[in-house]
């Protein structure tokens, strides 16, 4: 039934129409009384969505007297609704150049120096790493093992992309941990530098990335949140800095 109920909202049926439109299929011709008990929803908040069904030729009505009837369309009547929504998109992909000009001559548009985008929850974050894995030079400081309590496939991520890509070159400073060592141990030895800080010393931070442009903070003490700056200033500027303290570690 889900599946059919979310097929018909992405039809542009709302939730309630779309369960009285597979009510109306289930039992056939009926009353609003009817189809209401049917549905355990109100009687008039049938009334105005069987109204909605009936515009969008779902729904048909017969009248006897005083007595009214609905019943459902056969489910073919369904491809009137994907017939009219491919209409309007190509509608709207015709009037989109205009738009677009439209829009511009509005708001031109300015180059900017700093970009800052802000994440919030696990899934978004996400978003960074998928710009991480595609860069040509990727630095981090890392804490293996806290990063994995919440990315639990993140590391298998980058052994696999990095095997895969072979104009990849990784460097990494990595918190002394079990995790770090089964990282380092399967990530494939070309392109991949590492380098462990003294055991005794902790990073308060839990993934600080340089890549492409871009410098990438994720921060899960709390809740998982990320923040991805992109300026070529405060990236070269935080790249010397990583290579000044690789050269300091053993």
């Amino acid at each position: 039934m889900k599946k059919i109920t979310d097929y018909l909202k992405e039809l542009g049926l709302t939730e309630i129409e779309a369960e009285l439109y597979q009510g109306l299929l289930e039992t056939g011709p009926t009353t609003v009384m009817g189809l209401s008990e049917l549905t355990k929803i109100k009687r008039i908040t049938v009334h105005f969505n069987v109204e909605n069904l009936i515009k969008k030729g779902l729904v048909t009505q017969t009248i006897h007297g005083s007595r009214r009837q609905i019943m459902s369309e056969p489910p073919e009547k369904l491809k009137y609704l994907i017939e009219q929504k491919l209409d309007h998109l190509k509608n709207i992909q015709t009037k989109y150049p205009d738009f677009l000009n439209t829009i511009k001559s509005i708001h031109p548009q300015t180059r900017k120096e700093v970009e800052i985008k802000y994440y919030e929850e696990m899934e978004s974050v996400m978003h960074i790493y998928n710009e991480a894995l595609k860069a040509k030079e990727f630095r981090a400081y890392v804490n293996t093992e806290k990063l994995h309590e919440v990315f639990t496939d993140n590391m298998n991520l980058f052994i696999k992309t990095h095997s895969k890509r072979h104009n990849m070159y990784v460097w990494e400073i990595m918190q002394t941990s079990p995790e770090a060592q089964r990282y380092i141990s399967l990530m494939p030895k070309k392109r991949y530098y590492y380098k462990l800080i003294p055991e005794g010393m902790n990073l308060s931070i839990i993934d600080y990335m340089i890549f492409d442009g871009k410098v990438a903070i994720v921060n899960i003490e709390k809740y998982t949140t990320g923040i991805l700056i992109s300026n070529e200033h405060y990236y070269n500027n935080a790249k010397a800095l990583f290579n000044f303290v690789w050269q300091m570690l053993p």
